[in-house]
């Protein structure tokens, strides 16, 4: 079992990544802390090669588009050797990214992360970020789906609500109430779910246009009625927990057989897309919640938008 000083490096290893990495474009680090066999499971939609090599592509990409490209970490927690991180990516475009020719546009872009650090080095990822909201900024997608962007709103994680940590909180207690947050969601289960949140409840789901409870009910409602065999897969295993925070990934599965969705008739095909919700609980019950969805994969396997080339 990791020690302390195992956990508080793989955190600093992760702050110094986004820090220095993304931040500060210090692409020789990805050397000294990436494995040469990291494996990344999902970057938003993106493919990421793996490996040192896989990590300072992407960040090129993105650094060489915006410039003036930071990223903020609004959140950082830490189980064993996994850690769970909320980013917010602010920049303005002046070069082509992904064959979207240079705007001038500011955007702002929310994403979660888990990663595993064993011996000094990154060796495994799961991220999600709001990249349809990302494109809708620049102009460079049509103004559909549910999310903050598409209304017109600002994409960002907005003021945590939820004040100071619960002391009384642990780990194991945490992630068990959000995997039962996240199992009641995707089941349907509206009195479970409101049995597990706080009367004090906020989101913050830019991806999905989300603020309240009640907004992500109806989220998930919809998204059910559309595929009446919904389903979220959690990856219990891999999931981080640090007093009265916790984090998960999951993969979302559904057959789009009932209602049309987002404007789009069904299918009857199975639509399967990745996701992860960051929370913190006071009291036994979930006072505020992050969530980061892979909505361009969504959207594309829909049909809302067209699949990349």
């Amino acid at each position: 079992m990791s020690t302390v000083t195992e956990s508080q490096q793989a955190k600093e290893i992760i702050r110094r990544w986004n820090n220095e990495g993304w931040s500060g474009g210090k692409y020789e680090l990805a050397y000294e802390i990436i494995s040469p066999n990291m494996v990344v499971h999902g970057a938003g939609g993106q493919t990421v090669g793996m490996g040192p090599d896989g990590l300072i592509d992407l960040i090129k990409t993105w650094r060489t588009a915006f410039p003036d490209g930071h990223m903020k970490i609004d959140d950082l927690i830490v189980d064993g050797d996994t850690v769970a991180i909320r980013n917010t990516w602010y920049g303005t475009q002046q070069a082509e990214f992904y064959g979207i020719p240079a705007s001038g546009k500011r955007v702002a872009v929310t994403s979660v992360g888990i990663d595993r650090v064993r011996d000094g080095k990154v060796t495994e990822g799961w991220g999600e970020l709001d990249m349809v909201g990302m494109m809708q900024q620049l102009g460079a997608l049509p103004i559909v789906g549910p999310g903050a962007a598409a209304k017109g709103e600002e994409a960002v994680w907005g003021e945590t609500a939820s004040g100071a940590a619960d002391q009384n909180a642990n780990a194991p207690e945490t992630k068990q109430i959000l995997a039962r947050f996240v199992k009641a969601l995707a089941a349907g289960d509206e009195d479970e779910v409101r049995r597990l949140a706080d009367g004090a409840f906020a989101d913050h789901s830019p991806g999905f246009g989300t603020t309240t409870l009640q907004s992500v009910l109806n989220a998930y409602g919809e998204l059910r009625l559309a595929m009446p065999d919904l389903r979220f897969e959690l990856d219990e295993a891999n999931m981080v927990g640090e007093g009265n925070q916790a984090a998960v990934h999951s993969v979302a599965r559904g057959t789009h057989t009932g209602d049309p969705l987002y404007g789009v008739d069904p299918s009857g095909k199975e639509v399967v897309w990745t996701h992860s919700d960051f929370v913190r609980v006071s009291g036994g019950r979930v006072v505020e919640r992050w969530s980061a969805t892979d909505t361009l994969t969504l959207y594309q396997q829909l049909g809302i938008l067209p699949s990349g080339g």
